[in-house]
């Protein structure tokens, strides 16, 4: 019987750190610019549920997804908790982000530079302004993230 407790205290000291862990969401974000849904995926971290932390915007190059940085980077939620950071990987399609002059169902930058940030600002306790925020990406993401605008977030 002197093991069980034993065992029970510590599974009782243990459980406090299995607590905490950085949440990762794949959410459908409403793009008014482009009348439809956008797959997103944010890492939060733990310490999001009692302090604003900054944001790391994750674009994906040309053939990837909102998972992709997930997958290349499996431990972004241990960053995410390390750094006290979020990382917000949208999907792109294979539009490098871009506001397309011809067609209204392509308004990436827009979305990414306004509709996204005001969505991440306005759900999850960020850093809300440009010192708060940074972009960027894998290849043809170059583009946009060059292009992304200052009033909103820092260029990395």
């Amino acid at each position: 019987m002197n093991w069980m407790k034993k065992v029970a205290v510590a599974l009782v000291c243990l459980l406090p750190l299995g607590l905490q862990a950085a949440k990762v969401d794949t959410l459908q974000v409403k793009s008014p610019s482009m009348n439809k849904s956008i797959e997103v995926v944010v890492v939060s971290p733990d310490v999001a549920a009692t302090k604003a932390c900054p944001v790391i915007y994750l674009l994906h190059g040309y053939g990837g997804n909102a998972r992709t940085w997930v997958g290349i980077k499996p431990d972004l939620p241990k960053i995410a908790d390390e750094k006290g950071i979020f990382f917000v990987c949208p999907d792109g399609k294979n539009t490098w982000y871009w506001d397309s002059p011809l067609n209204a169902d392509v308004r990436y930058e827009t979305f990414i530079s306004n509709e996204l940030v005001k969505y991440v600002d306005s759900h999850y306790k960020t850093v809300a302004d440009r010192k708060g925020r940074a972009i960027t990406g894998l290849s043809t993401v170059s583009y946009t993230h060059l292009r992304a605008h200052e009033t909103l977030m820092n260029i990395v």
